[in-house]
């Protein structure tokens, strides 16, 4: 073998080269582990001399084959996967000798297709994931996502979360991993799609978007009961200034009957008119629109209030047009003054009924209707 080698080195030609290295390659493939750090050495020096006469063919079977190899010389091995992309994949996506530093370095400078090979191997440092999600496409993004054997620093899986939201395919692969921090998941959640979000919840309750999930719909109750207690203390006082004379009766029947807030409006008619708030809430939706035409006339609703009225009624019941047109018409033709007296006659009945169903009598006083109106 040593006296091939020696003929071999005399050959200058490209081709005297290739057959050269194949040579060493043989030899060095085939060396014993006890004397491989000793091949390694003579293999490394005398290729790495010769390696910019090698054609690309060549430089592509010799990365094929050391690739893999332990022993292989770390200089060459750096040499080659800076080498172009089929040369260079095999040792990036292999080779045991580069560290992650050599890494670092070769995906801070590395094409698209560089860092995807690097993307996929078996480990990749955090040192190597925080350049390549600094650098790479959607592509080597989603591949290294994908890579179970990638670690992430925190900070690199925020900027990862950041670069999914306009790439879903990425946002596929987070949520695979079991080793995402409730930061990033965090970060996630409000993005994922319908689709990914059902698939989230089929991971299990230890799973930390499953948890970031749980976390976000109860403070999305809890925000939501803040809001409507919100909503109904503000409406308690809008109540209470039209009660006292500091808001407009029609203000604030505009304001619920436009946002079909019923309760609401209810019990703003019921205080103004002195009347059961239970009963007069049931009057919004009732089908006969008699009482609630008397308690609004009597109290001084516009008629421009009451259309608002009107229209929450049909949205509510399904009135026609029609309907609505001949509510207003009778509303324009009932008096103050009817209103007035037939409102009178309505809290005289209500508080009766009241006081009848405070005795202990038969079932008959308890059922009588708080609004009969006299025709």
């Amino acid at each position: 073998m040593l006296t091939k080698l020696s003929q071999l080195a005399k050959d200058s030609s490209t081709g005297g080269r290739k057959s050269l290295v194949a040579a060493l390659t043989d030899l060095f493939v085939s060396t014993e582990s006890d004397q491989a750090e000793q091949v390694s050495l003579m293999f490394g020096d005398i290729v790495m001399r010769v390696l910019g006469q090698l054609e690309d063919e060549a430089r592509r079977a010799l990365a094929k084959r050391v690739s893999s190899h332990a022993s292989a010389p770390h200089d060459l091995m750096v040499k080659l996967a800076k080498d172009q992309i089929d040369v260079a994949q095999p040792v990036l996506e292999e080779s045991p000798v580069l560290q992650a530093e050599d890494l670092a370095e070769i995906a801070s400078t590395g094409s698209q297709d560089h860092l995807k090979a690097i993307a996929g191997r078996q480990k990749v440092e955090e040192i190597v994931t925080r350049v390549i999600v600094s650098r790479g496409d959607n592509q080597v993004l989603t591949k290294v996502a994908n890579n179970a054997g990638a670690s992430f620093s925190e900070e690199t899986f925020l900027r990862l979360v950041d670069r999914s939201m306009a790439y879903p395919a990425i946002q596929e692969a987070l949520i695979n991993r079991t080793d995402l921090p409730d930061d990033a998941a965090r970060m996630l959640v409000p993005f994922l799609s319908e689709e990914l979000t059902e698939r989230v919840k089929e991971l299990g309750a230890d799973n930390t978007l499953v948890m970031v999930m749980a976390e976000r719909a109860a403070e999305e109750v809890a925000a939501r009961a803040r809001r409507l207690s919100e909503a109904k203390e503000q409406s308690d006082q809008l109540i209470r200034d039209v009660q006292n004379g500091k808001a407009k009766l029609d203000d604030a029947v505009r304001l619920f009957a436009r946002s079909d807030r019923a309760t609401e409006l209810g019990i703003l008619l019921a205080k103004v008119s002195h009347l059961p708030v239970a009963a007069v809430s049931k009057l919004v939706y009732s089908k006969s629109d008699k009482p609630l035409i008397i308690i609004c006339k009597a109290n001084g609703v516009s008629e421009d209030a009451f259309k608002n009225i009107l229209t929450m009624r049909a949205r509510h019941l399904g009135m026609s047009g029609l309907a609505v047109n001949d509510a207003i018409q009778r509303y324009k033709q009932f008096t103050d003054d009817a209103a007035s007296r037939s409102l009178i006659a309505i809290r005289e009945n209500a508080e009766k009924n009241m006081k009848k169903q405070a005795e202990p009598e038969d079932n008959s006083a308890k059922n009588t209707v708080a609004f009969a109106v006299k025709r």
